[in-house]
């Protein structure tokens, strides 16, 4: 019975992690994420990117919000520092749409993450 209890918990937890989308996956992107990495490309050759600047910071930040066992996705990197991670992936996906390319960041750097905050600044919720 013991097992069977446990699976079943298992399969709840998996099962509410799906909260981030639709049954289907689908979920409404906001901002600059809802363009291409094409626009992404030609608004850093203008320098007029900031609305896709304001749209990583925020999207970083709620990642870091909402993430369990997460500070901070990016560790040691700074905005200018994403935004080349995000220059290389836009100028190889240009069809691709910004917000694959934030997602993109933060699947790639989930295990280089920070766990909890290098002081004791910054907001750390148990």
């Amino acid at each position: 019975m013991q097992i069977k209890t446990a699976m079943v918990a298992g399969m709840l937890a998996v099962a509410s992690y799906s909260w981030a989308a639709d049954g289907a996956g689908n979920y409404a992107i906001w901002g600059s994420g809802n363009t291409s990495c094409f626009n992404y490309n030609k608004s850093r050759q203008a320098g007029s990117e900031q609305a896709f600047k304001d749209y990583v910071m925020g999207y970083l930040t709620a990642y870091n919000t909402i993430s369990e066992d997460t500070y901070n996705i990016s560790a040691n990197m700074n905005l200018a520092a994403i935004l080349a991670w995000l220059d290389d992936y836009c100028t190889e996906k240009q069809v691709h749409g910004f917000d694959q390319a934030v997602t993109s960041f933060v699947i790639e750097h989930h295990d280089n993450r920070h766990k909890r905050p290098p002081t004791a600044a910054g907001r750390w919720v148990k």
